[in-house]
């Protein structure tokens, strides 16, 4: 698998995992600075150890209408998260509840959790003046991930910290049919990632709609053997151009429902290259994961959908 979609800066860590893979796909990683901002934010009610807690999931800052992609409007999805390594930031990750953080297993898989910072409300990270919010991670779940085949590449954070639900923070949504294939739909996906292969991360957040491949037809493209499962989810077009890439691993791949709020139904896993012709983006599917998820992140407060 080709280097990640995680970050160059890595290049030293994921040494080993290239070793590992199977030769021309890769994980999608990047290697800055974390904090907290929050304005107020309206929102329905959610029960949390018997507590209500004001809140709203899945609901985008602006009307909603990477590689290819365009600078997403400001704080337009308040659950993205930023995480940074040694203040390098290398992976995405998206806000699920008041406590926890859904991720790639591979951008947290062997890392030491107390350096990963965890950032929150960020637009423009290259933007020095602001404070954004910011936390650090108490605890890692993993469950039965493999760099051979990228199977169950997902990752609960739990975070030192509970968070605000403000104006610009906010969970998504988790998928509301466990049953749904998305095929033909269309899937966004954004990140801070870079945006042609091997090129420099964005400062902006950036956004991407790409069409969701079926998964025996994924199974039909460029990528051989077994490697496409029911676990995962493909999404790019057939000629390449638009996808999500280095720097976008472990960020959402999202679908907007009629109620005109988000659910993440993906998670950026791994791919051969970015965009390339006849290889789509691989996602972890969320869906199947879902009792797993909420099993291991029931300190959390859920918003309503």
């Amino acid at each position: 698998m080709t280097p990640s979609r995680q970050g160059s800066l890595l290049a030293g860590v994921l040494l080993a995992i290239a070793c590992a893979t199977q030769q021309g796909h890769g994980v999608r990683n990047v290697f800055t600075d974390f904090g907290f901002r929050a304005p107020q934010m309206a929102a329905s009610s959610v029960t949390k150890n018997d507590q209500e807690c004001d809140c709203s999931c899945g609901s985008p800052n602006v009307d909603t209408k990477i590689v290819g992609g365009e600078p997403s409007g400001v704080h337009e999805y308040p659950w993205m998260v930023r995480l940074s390594y040694f203040n390098q930031f290398y992976c995405g990750g998206t806000l699920i509840n008041d406590r926890y953080v859904l991720t790639a297993a591979h951008c947290v898989k062997g890392f030491f959790w107390p350096l990963i910072k965890v950032t929150f409300g960020e637009h423009d990270y290259c933007n020095t003046t602001r404070k954004p919010e910011t936390r650090f991670v108490l605890r890692s779940i993993v469950g039965e991930f493999s760099y051979l085949n990228f199977q169950n590449d997902l990752a609960l954070l739990r975070l030192n910290d509970r968070v605000p639900m403000t104006a610009t923070i906010r969970p998504v949504c988790l998928p509301t049919d466990a049953n749904d294939t998305y095929s033909n739909g269309i899937g966004k996906a954004a990140g801070w990632g870079t945006l042609y292969e091997n090129g420099s991360p964005s400062c902006h957040l950036r956004h991407v709609d790409v069409p969701i491949v079926d998964n025996d037809e994924c199974a039909k493209t460029n990528y051989t053997g077994d490697l496409i499962t029911e676990n995962m989810i493909c999404a790019g077009h057939e000629l390449g151009g638009k996808d999500s890439c280095q720097g976008d691993s472990g960020g959402p791949l999202m679908r907007l429902m009629e109620n005109k709020r988000f659910e993440i139904i993906g998670i950026v896993s791994w791919g051969h290259g970015c965009a390339r012709p006849g290889y789509p983006g691989v996602y972890t599917r969320v869906a199947k994961y879902l009792p797993w998820i909420k099993e291991n992140s029931k300190e959390g407060c859920y918003c309503s959908q």
